[in-house]
């Protein structure tokens, strides 16, 4: 663009700007001539009213309070002044609040209960009242987003904290706290006590987590790192004398850096996969046991029994024999040895011979082996020197 033009154009601009002036100063010009026009009625009216004797208005007026004097009208607008000054003390707690009243810039009474109460008019009391039954609440570790309090002076931002075993772990924190102390509370800490809560939550948490592995924050004693971490920032707080009292601390995210995300999610699948498999082997040792136990008693019940049935068995058999043995001595007596002797092979052959089966065999001919059985119906074997 040509120098003229420039020149062109700054005159344009500074002709726009006095035409602006003027319209602004044009209108303010109005407004003072209207002012003026406003304040010369009333000034004329009150000069009419109480300078003219002969203005009829005033004369009616003057007739109607004639019996009234002025001083008894001062005296009385004198003490409802004084009487509104004096109730201007009276102020009310509603309930779940607490106040605070000060007396000449001291404290003169730190916790009102709920109700109707009375302190001396200002400017030498006032009170402050606290809501003590609300519970606040701090987001603290926010990477994003519009800051809880427009006067954070930090801003939101991560929580990055060391572990105790050297690893980083990211923390968004939830807190909720309640004032305990309003007189401490609105007091004895300089800076909001929003801001303190929060520098309280990063110093127990930065205490804490130094002595704690990842693994354990992560997983497995993370309600126990909670409740710590609640203790610690009470602690804190109690110290700085800042009327808080902490409700809860929850980590809404606690997790690792986004670079080295991937990599704890594998070791945790695989940690995860090793419980896995150990429950599994412990479930089926459960199963198996008490398996092995139930066979374990059947065979030895079992074992007992069979042990029980031959022992009877012997006992029997004992018994029978020596039944046998008394009637041979006592045949042996009557009948001779050998007679009885014989009696008894006779009824052992007898037994015996039940069970023996007969084959019929022409001389010369073929033995078919196959036709032979043995008693409990299998095949039997041709023995040495005949069949059997």
């Amino acid at each position: 663009m040509s120098e003229d033009g420039k020149r062109n154009d700054i005159e344009e601009t500074m002709t726009e700007d006095k035409g602006t002036s003027a319209n602004a100063r044009g209108k303010r010009q109005s407004i003072l001539e209207l002012l003026r026009a406003l304040s010369a009625t009333v000034f004329g009216f009150l000069k009419n009213f109480l300078l003219d004797k002969d203005n009829s208005a005033r004369r009616d007026l003057l007739q109607a309070f004639r019996h009234i004097r002025p001083r008894k009208v001062l005296l009385g607008l004198l003490g409802l002044a004084v009487a509104f000054y004096a109730l201007s003390g009276v102020f009310t707690v509603q309930p779940g609040e607490m106040g605070v009243i000060r007396t000449l810039g001291r404290i003169s009474d730190p916790a009102v209960p709920e109700g109707l109460h009375y302190r001396l008019p200002w400017p030498f009391a006032r009170e402050d009242v606290v809501n003590i039954s609300e519970v606040r609440r701090e987001t603290i570790g926010l990477e994003s987003g519009e800051p809880e309090h427009t006067d954070h002076s930090e801003g939101p931002g991560k929580i990055q904290v060391l572990s105790g075993d050297t690893n980083i772990v990211d923390y968004v924190v939830v807190v909720q706290y309640k004032v305990k102390d309003p007189a401490a509370y609105l007091f004895n800490a300089n800076i909001a006590q929003y801001q303190l809560v929060r520098d309280s939550l990063r110093a127990a948490l930065t205490k804490l987590s130094g002595s704690i592995p990842v693994d354990d924050i992560l997983v497995s004693k993370r309600q126990a790192m909670l409740a710590d971490l609640r203790s610690e920032m009470q602690l804190l707080l109690d110290a700085y004398g800042s009327g808080v009292g902490v409700v809860s601390v929850n980590f809404q995210k606690a997790y690792p850096p986004d670079e080295v995300a991937d990599a704890f999610q594998d070791v945790q699948s695989s940690k995860e996969d090793k419980e896995k498999a150990i429950n599994q082997a412990i479930g089926y040792q459960n199963s198996l046991l008490p398996e092995a136990r139930g066979q374990a008693a059947r065979t030895m019940a079992e074992a007992e029994a069979f042990a029980r049935a031959v022992v009877d068995s012997s006992r029997g058999a004992a018994s029978s024999f020596e039944g046998i043995l008394a009637q041979f001595r006592k045949d042996k007596q009557v009948y001779g040895e050998d007679v009885t002797r014989f009696r008894l092979y006779l009824e052992s052959m007898e037994k015996v011979m039940k069970r023996v089966r007969t084959y019929v065999i022409e001389k010369g001919g073929k033995l078919d082996l196959r036709m032979i059985e043995s008693a409990d119906g299998k095949q039997g074997i041709p023995m040495a020197g005949g069949l059997r």
